[in-house]
């Protein structure tokens, strides 16, 4: 038939080339960023990075939530004296409802908190967790030490009460007490 026409790909890759060109310098008109596919929200509540270091974000609210609270009850009660119902429950629920979107703010939009939170989440994946056995067997060992180093002080502290009544230092008769049920004379 014939021969691949070598003039229409030249054209083609001249506007290819072209059209490349174009979108390079509307790229730079916007500062860089790329064109965005869909209007931006400015919804109060949107996520930073939805759906990423959930785990980590929901503890850490619970956490925040817990101190918010007790901090709520501190100052109702703080405000009762001024014996106005409106004052005593209405500045509470106010500063409830501050504090819990400064905790959303913290925890759901700031860019350095959620990067943080996501990265902390994905190491804790990361991480070589214990099996129950071992977890049962290391608490067994810690409290047979504990019990053990206890004994082991008892006994330390009565030879040294022994020791400190023996050569007139102690003089309140601790070991009488201890051993024989009724106060020296």
């Amino acid at each position: 038939m014939g021969q691949p026409d070598n003039k229409g790909t030249a054209v083609m890759n001249r506007a290819n080339e072209d059209d490349r060109s174009r979108r390079r310098e509307e790229r730079q008109a916007r500062g860089g960023r790329p064109a965005a596919s869909r209007p931006a929200s400015s919804s109060a509540f949107r996520l930073y990075k939805p759906g990423q270091g959930a785990y980590v974000r929901w503890g850490s609210a619970a956490g925040a939530g817990v101190v918010a609270v007790g901090f709520i009850a501190f100052l109702q009660e703080q405000l009762t004296r001024f014996q106005n119902e409106w004052i005593e429950y209405l500045v509470p629920a106010g500063v409830l409802v501050i504090l819990a979107y400064l905790i959303f703010l913290a925890l759901g939009k700031s860019p350095s908190v959620v990067d943080f939170m996501v990265a902390t989440e994905g190491e804790m994946k990361k991480v070589n967790w214990s099996t129950r056995r071992e977890v049962l067997g290391a608490t067994k060992v810690v409290i047979a030490t504990v019990i053990a180093l206890g004994m082991i002080l008892f006994v330390v502290d009565i030879f040294f009460m022994a020791f400190f009544e023996g050569i007139g230092v102690l003089r309140i008769g601790m070991l009488s007490q201890l051993f024989a049920g009724h106060p020296a004379e």
